[in-house]
Order: structure tokens, then sequence, then C-alpha cells
């Protein structure tokens, strides 16, 4: 037996077949999808739980999906993880000490995002940063700081030495032991 009915979610009208014995109740649904859609409380052609905003980071407009447990919970900030990491980075993460620390060798290590010469992190090392200052210009990789005094963390600039190499480095090490 051949029975016509209109989607409740979509409105198309449908024939679907029925055995007699299932003939008292009249077909709701033309499709699996709008059956759902329709359990979900959705119209046709919206999605399930899906949340739009816009990432505080890089100001795109953005949607997610969220699960019911989660859509009672706060909004999303960022469209991915590359703003997510940009948004925590500096002043803004919970673990910022200030853009300085000390490093396990003992050095200081200072936040200088713009120095030509930062580690992958953003850090340089401070003793180099302060002969910097002094002599007006960028150090090259060759040239080496000595601490005049072997103290790792005075930096104090009457204290630093800039030395053309690590040889002449090691050199000046050498006559200093008296070797």
């Amino acid at each position: 037996m051949i029975v016509e009915f209109n989607c409740v979610v979509c409105g198309a009208h449908s024939r679907k077949s029925r055995s007699p014995a299932n003939t008292l109740t009249t077909p709701k649904y033309c499709s699996q999808k709008c059956h759902g859609e329709h359990r979900k409380g959705l119209k046709s052609g919206e999605r399930a739980n899906r949340v739009q905003f816009i990432c505080e980071q890089c100001g795109k407009e953005s949607r997610v999906y969220r699960s019911p447990s989660q859509l009672l919970k706060q909004q999303p900030r960022f469209c991915s993880l590359k703003c997510i990491g940009l948004a925590q980075t500096g002043e803004r993460n919970m673990a910022y000490s200030g853009g300085r620390f000390i490093g396990a060798n003992g050095y200081a290590y200072v936040l200088a995002y713009d120095h030509p010469n930062k580690d992958c992190r953003g850090y340089v090392l401070e003793h180099r940063l302060v002969a910097e200052q002094v002599i007006g210009r960028f150090l090259t990789e060759e040239e080496v700081i000595h601490h005049k005094d072997r103290n790792k963390s005075n930096n104090d600039p009457s204290n630093l030495q800039v030395m053309a190499s690590q040889s002449e480095h090691l050199k000046l090490h050498r006559s200093e032991n008296g070797k």
C-alpha cells in the first residue's frame, strides 16, 4: 500500500510504501536526514550545534561545532591553534616572568622579539644586549663577551669586554691563569 504525505521538515510531497499492518500511522519525514534534523530541532539545511564567533586574535568570523554540554560553557575565542599561540605570547601568557630568566647555563636571557640574533623563542643573552648598547651595533656571531670578574650574572657594562673570537677569549683566560 502506498501512502502520500508532506514532510514536516522540508515540506516535500512524498510517497512511501507501507505494509497493511502499518497503515494506522502516517509517515512524517521524507528521508533519514529530515528525521535527524527534526529530532535536533533544526530547520532544513541547518547544521546542529554550530556556534558562530569572531576570533579575538585575527578578527576572522568562524563557526565551530559544540556538543550540547559545551554550548553551556563559554564561547570559543580563537579560530585556530595558531591564533591561540599568538594570543598567549609575552605578557598575555600566564607563565610570563617579565621577559627575563636565568638559563641552565647560568646566563641571563632577555625577551627581544625584534633582535636579529634572537633564539627560536625570541630571547637573547643579556650580556650581549648590554655590550651591543655600549658599542652601538649588533655583535657578529663570532664575537664573544668576556665577563672580567667571571660572574655570569654581572652584566654591568664596565664588567664586559667584547672579544673578536672564541680563540682570543681562550687566550685571555690562559694568560689570566698564568699558563
